[in-house]
């Protein structure tokens, strides 16, 4: 079964500490799913939780082979601004990932939601960082596209 790890990029107000906390509580999460036969995992790779569940599926496939990491990349600037470490640790997951597929042009404006599109059509579980997530202190909130879509196409959203 297939699952896609989305956020709303709160994360990026985390200290370092709730970040490793944050961390720890997604590998919880994707060992579980990997327990239930979760065996493809999605991610758009951006910033932040994406980025770090894709690190951490590539660290789960040295023990569990069967895994695989499905990176679907709006477009091949995204990480143009990113610092040189970052982008390294991007490349280094890039290079690692079963597949990376680019949906569009970087002058595209429509490349995140084709991008959360084109993941959750190929997936039966949404595992998302947001609304209810995990260490979210945002009070106000409005649903995401990727969670309209995913309850749009019946698919289940289990937060992190």
């Amino acid at each position: 079964m297939t699952v896609t790890i989305a956020s709303r990029a709160e994360e990026i107000f985390l200290n370092d500490k709730e970040i490793q906390v944050l961390r720890q509580r997604i590998l919880l999460l994707l060992l579980n799913l990997q327990k239930q036969n979760y065996t493809e995992f999605y991610t758009n790779c951006a910033w932040g939780v994406p980025l770090w569940s894709a690190e951490l599926v590539l660290l789960m496939k040295k023990y569990f082979p069967e895994l695989s990491l499905h990176l679907a990349i709006p477009h091949e600037d995204q990480v143009k601004r990113w610092s040189r470490t970052m982008q390294k640790r991007y490349f280094y997951v890039r290079k690692s990932a079963d597949t990376v597929i680019y949906i569009s042009l970087p002058d595209d404006r429509n490349s995140y939601s084709k991008t959360d599109k084109f993941m959750l059509d190929h997936s039966q579980l949404l595992l998302f960082y947001g609304k209810q997530g995990f260490l979210n202190y945002s009070p106000q909130y409005d649903s995401s596209f990727i969670e309209n879509y995913a309850l749009q196409k019946n698919i289940s959203i289990q937060c992190i």
